[in-house]
């Protein structure tokens, strides 16, 4: 689907990511200074305050207030924890400064704390509280192929793309058990470059509690930050929801995951599709100087649901599917409701060592209800495949 704006830095990337990420300094400017998760929490909260109360010449806006806070907790936590994952305090010389400048890069508070106080050379013990019980990364390179279709009033509108895309994916402790009441000792994260846009994807879901049940189910509440931004459609929200999931083993070597959640999205964006006849808005104040360009894209609340199964093979994953939908309220944008699903399936193929050849199918459905009797639906959909070589680090 062609757009009719392009900007090197828009609004929606400083809105959905700018603003997560400058919540994530805040955060770690606590947790750099000894302060637990919650107390950081606040202190996030009271940075976004001021700066949109204090810092800014616009009018306070509750959408950045949100995206700042929540988004930056979540980014905070998981930058925090993944770079005591890259920083070795039991080395010294080279490969000690390398390890802090690579955690420095991921945590520049701690990081610039650490250099300044000599805590960067110093050899100690980690933190126990933040050395994951399990840790596993998979990354694959590859090719994607993207058809879009957009129905409206006006027609359908077809187009067709090829990209190159880069996924990282990293699970930090076991999301799928253990009674937990440290927030973020497991959560999972999965970036994506390139596939219609330098970052098209970040998403973050970090556990808050974590308590197993009769049965072997596992049941969890769960902190959600997600970024989509690609050539199909823009996706950003700030969720929480409570999850319950199974493990079961069909053999000594054979076994599924199965979980499902549901919850309630505190602020979802979603870009805008105007009804036929409709203005587009013209261009607003920056203020800032850090974008530029219409708003173009809704803000509201609503829920979330979807599940995720799983078949492993000695305990790594062969085939899996995953389904995620949210309903979004508009309360920011055009007067419509918004519903989105999307359905992954991926089929890895091994080869020798730790790498394998991954296949994914795609599918994204987005159904737009306007709040006014006499404009129809906009349906939008995508069908993707993507081929991709993996390594499996787990």
């Amino acid at each position: 689907m062609e757009r009719g704006w392009e900007w090197d830095l828009d609004d929606f990337t400083v809105n959905q990511f700018g603003h997560p990420y400058q919540g994530n300094n805040y955060f770690n400017a606590g947790r750099a200074n000894g302060l637990n998760f919650w107390e950081s929490s606040a202190v996030t909260a009271f940075g976004s305050g001021t700066w949109e109360y204090f810092g800014e010449t616009n009018q306070a806006s509750l959408n950045d207030f949100i995206n700042t806070t929540l988004g930056g907790i979540a980014l905070g936590e998981m930058f925090h924890r993944t770079a005591w994952l890259v920083r070795d305090t039991h080395k010294t010389g080279k490969s000690r400064l390398w390890s802090e400048i690579g955690a420095l890069a991921l945590d520049p508070v701690t990081g610039y704390n650490r250099f300044q106080s000599g805590d960067a050379s110093r050899v100690t013990e980690k933190p126990a509280e933040l050395t994951p019980s399990r840790l596993g990364a998979v990354t694959s390179a590859g090719v994607g192929w993207r058809q879009s279709t957009k129905t409206d009033e006006t027609g359908t509108v077809e187009e067709t793309s090829i990209n190159p895309i880069v996924e990282l994916d990293l699970l930090y402790g076991n999301l799928e058990a253990d009674r937990s009441r440290t927030p973020y000792d497991a959560f999972g994260v999965r970036m994506t470059f390139g596939g219609g846009g330098p970052i098209s994807e970040v998403t973050v879901r970090g556990r808050l509690l974590g308590q197993p049940l009769h049965n072997g189910v596992q049941l969890s509440v769960n902190q959600d930050y997600q970024y989509n931004k690609n050539d199909a459609y823009q996706f950003g929200a700030q969720s929480f929801d409570v999850s319950a999931g199974i493990n079961h083993d069909f053999s000594s070597r054979m076994s599924m995951m199965a979980t499902g959640w549901g919850g309630l999205t505190v602020l979802g964006a979603v870009d805008s599709i105007p009804p036929e006849g409709s203005v587009v808005p013209e261009a607003e104040d920056a203020g800032q100087g850090v974008s530029t360009g219409p708003r173009n894209y809704d803000y509201g609340p609503g829920t979330n649901f979807g599940g995720i199964v799983e078949l492993r093979r000695e305990q790594r994953g062969f085939t899996r599917l995953s389904y995620d939908a949210h309903q979004l309220h508009v309360l920011d944008g055009a007067r419509a409701n918004h519903f989105l699903q999307r359905l992954r399936a991926d089929v890895t193929l091994p080869l020798p060592g730790r790498f394998g050849m991954i296949v994914t199918g795609e599918f994204f459905d987005r159904r737009t209800y306007f709040q006014m009797a006499d404009v129809a639906p906009a349906h939008f959909h995508f069908p993707q495949f993507r081929i991709s070589l993996t390594w499996n680090g787990s």
